[in-house]
Order: structure tokens, then C-alpha cells, then sequence
């Protein structure tokens, strides 16, 4: 074991970790852990303070564990897949890259359950604010997510659907009142209890999405 430790190689080192039946599968990933489980673990702390939850700032070291532990699942999954498709074999420095892509996916989907309680259960004081706050890509993400909830959830009313989305997205997103929303000419008509309705729903409709 002495002379593979001294000669293991970059490719080498994937090879042994996509193959379970390999005699050097547990060495291989003692290695793996110990070249990136530093770089892991500050790739994830970073995603999860770029996403600025309030309620994390507390259980910090928590989350980035519980995240840590999803991205070792991800590489872990359909028996080793992602180390077995990984292409640049050749080049570590690409699998740094393409480790860290990983790391903010995965941090991605962790975020998104928070922040979407945090919306549903109304724990951030100013959303607008919060939002401004946040990197554009974030932002971004959390905003097509948010949307992607919407459309696909079974509990969500389909007639209208589109108006009522906009409508949660201006109320929650945007601060706007049941007032300042009606100014817009496609939204003259609705009243204060259609706004409140819409919003009530929609959260119910976030709320009862098992994956987010």
C-alpha cells in the first residue's frame, strides 16, 4: 500500500473511487477526503453566506455540515455516476472547478427549503430588502425556483395561474400592497380579499411541496 499512496495519481485516485468492487476503494476515497475535504467545506461555507438566510446565521457550522453531507451523496449516488462520468481525468484542476459547480447545486436546493419557510411563514421582516441584498445569481436562481414551485405544484389553482403568481411575487417579492397592485392596468378589478386570497393560496401551495 506504501508504493500506491507514493504513486497514486490524480486519475487513478476517480478510478478507485467510482469502483466499489476495486481492492483500493476504501484507500481511494481516505484520499479523496483528505485532498478535498477542506476545499469542499469552504466551497459550501461561501454558497451558504452568499444566500444571506437570517435563520442560519445560528446553526452556521450545522447547515454547512448538512450540506457537506449532501454533496458527498451526490458524488456517492447510482454507485459513484459523477466520479465515473467525469471527463478531464487528465486535469485536477478542472475537477476543482467542476467540484466546486457541485457544492454551489447542492447548496442551491438546501437554501431554496429555507428561504422558501422563511416566505411561507413570513420569518424575514423586509423581503425586498433582503433580496437587493443578495447576488444577482442568487437572486436569480431563488427567483426561477420559486416560480418552478408555483407552476408545478398539485395544490395550486390552475385558472389564473399566471395573474396569481405575479400577484404573490409583487405582494412577497416587491412589498407591494393590496392597493399598489391593483394600479396595474391588467389588475384594476381584483379587490383587497382576491390579493389576500392569492397570497394565502400560493403559500399553502409552497407549503405543501415535499422537495423544495
Amino acid at each position: 500500500m506504501n508504493k500506491i499512496e507514493k504513486s497514486l495519481t490524480f486519475q487513478e485516485l476517480l478510478d478507485y473511487c467510482g469502483n466499489q468492487v476495486s481492492p483500493y476503494w476504501e484507500y481511494g476515497w481516505r484520499e479523496f477526503i483528505k485532498r478535498y475535504k477542506m476545499y469542499i467545506y469552504k466551497n459550501v461555507t461561501k454558497c451558504c453566506l452568499s444566500w444571506k438566510v437570517p435563520r442560519l446565521k445560528k446553526q452556521l457550522s450545522e447547515a454547512v455540515n448538512d450540506v457537506v453531507s449532501d454533496v458527498l451523496l451526490t458524488l456517492c449516488r447510482n454507485d459513484y455516476q459523477a466520479i465515473r462520468d467525469f471527463r478531464a481525468r487528465d486535469s485536477e484542476r478542472k475537477f476543482f472547478s467542476w467540484l466546486a459547480i457541485i457544492c454551489n447545486r447542492v447548496t442551491g436546493r438546501y437554501m431554496h427549503h429555507y428561504f422558501t419557510s422563511a416566505v411561507i411563514d413570513g420569518e424575514i421582516d423586509d423581503i425586498k430588502e433582503y433580496l437587493i441584498d443578495l447576488e444577482f445569481d442568487v437572486r436569480w436562481e431563488l427567483y426561477e425556483f420559486i416560480i418552478q414551485q408555483l407552476r408545478s405544484s398539485s395544490a395550486t389553482k390552475k385558472r389564473n395561474l399566471e395573474r396569481d403568481i405575479n400577484i404573490f411575487q409583487l405582494y412577497t417579492w416587491a412589498d407591494f400592497s393590496a392597493e399598489m397592485i391593483s394600479t396595474h392596468p391588467c389588475l384594476r378589478n381584483i379587490g383587497h380579499r382576491v390579493v389576500d386570497n392569492v397570497v394565502n393560496r400560493m403559500r399553502d401551495s409552497l407549503r405543501s411541496e415535499k422537495n423544495f
